[in-house]
């Protein structure tokens, strides 16, 4: 496995006066980000998604509305984004409109752990307490289900929302504070330095620590491609196939040339048992890579390994 420097990756990655943009590398162990370059310009739904943090933190609720909907334009079914819409509706009263949100995040293999929780409070303060209950099982049913690739940080997290949905059940209480569950808005800042510990933590295996702090490196900058392809690719290295061919999916939707979830979608159709796929993934790369790329030269090998 090829080494990354976190704080070199996280200073290139992280300029202060440009929207983001996450490492660029090649195939093999270590994780592979980048993207070829691209006549048409696309929204960028995290430039829009930092612009609605801002505002939520200083409780302007309407203006953080109308930016978090305008990431969501972009990237309509993502658990972060519809986590902070939703969140910015409870502030400002919109209580259906933040059940909707809450509804869409917790489809989403990316929403925070807090969204189930957030669901069933305001579920309570519409009167809907069955529905309240449902959240409460699904929350008992993920702390169940974390195991040991999950980790002890994200289980205790669990627990904590199924903890405080359970006493607002017996005596409502009022919104939950996200923090209270372990992820809540963190600045540029604190982004930068999550996704250089996600870094470290992948090359020395660590994936459960690793994918938390993708989670509040997603939390400080919004949907971002390479954070969906590390997320995939720790789903990937603990086994969960299907969740990493949705977060493959979902950063090649915010961005079709990039390169390292190209190839590594074309790796994970190759332990799913489509050479085929995996085959077309490898083509897409020779269109992307008109002098040759890391990325395209692994995923041949991945290829010619399994023929």
């Amino acid at each position: 496995m090829r080494i990354l420097t976190p704080l070199a990756i996280a200073a290139a990655l992280f300029a202060a006066a440009a929207p983001l943009a996450f490492a660029a590398g090649g195939g093999g162990g270590a994780p592979a980000g980048g993207s070829a370059p691209s006549a048409t310009p696309r929204q960028d739904p995290a430039i829009a998604y930092q612009a609605g943090v801002t505002a939520l933190n200083t409780q302007n609720y309407r203006e953080a509305i109308r930016q978090f909907r305008t990431a969501r334009r972009a990237a309509p079914n993502n658990g972060a984004i519809n986590y902070a819409l939703g969140i910015a509706y409870s502030g400002n009263g919109d209580k259906p409109e933040a059940r909707e949100a809450f509804e869409r995040a917790v489809r989403d293999e990316t929403a925070p752990v807090g969204a189930r929780l957030q669901l069933g409070l305001v579920e309570l303060e519409l009167g809907h307490r069955e529905q309240a209950v449902a959240q409460q099982t699904a929350l008992a049913a993920a702390v169940a289900a974390c195991d040991a690739a999950c980790g002890d940080a994200r289980r205790a997290q669990l627990q904590a929302a199924h903890d405080q949905l359970t006493r607002a059940l017996e005596a409502p209480a009022p919104a939950a504070d996200p923090a209270t569950t372990g992820w809540n808005f963190p600045s540029v800042e604190e982004g930068r330095a999550a996704y250089a510990e996600a870094v470290g933590l992948i090359n020395h295996e660590r994936y459960a620590e690793a994918f938390a702090a993708l989670e509040r490196a997603q939390a400080a900058v919004g949907p971002h491609a390479d954070v969906l392809n590390y997320m995939g690719f720790v789903s990937r290295r603990v086994g969960r196939l299907d969740t990493a061919l949705g977060y493959y999916h979902q950063a090649l939707a915010l961005d079709p040339n990039h390169l390292g979830a190209t190839e590594y979608l074309g790796e994970l159709y190759i332990q799913m048992g489509d050479l085929n796929r995996a085959r077309s993934q490898l083509a897409r790369l020779d269109g992307l890579c008109a002098y040759g790329c890391a990325q395209r030269e692994e995923l041949a090998r991945w290829i010619a390994r399994a023929e």
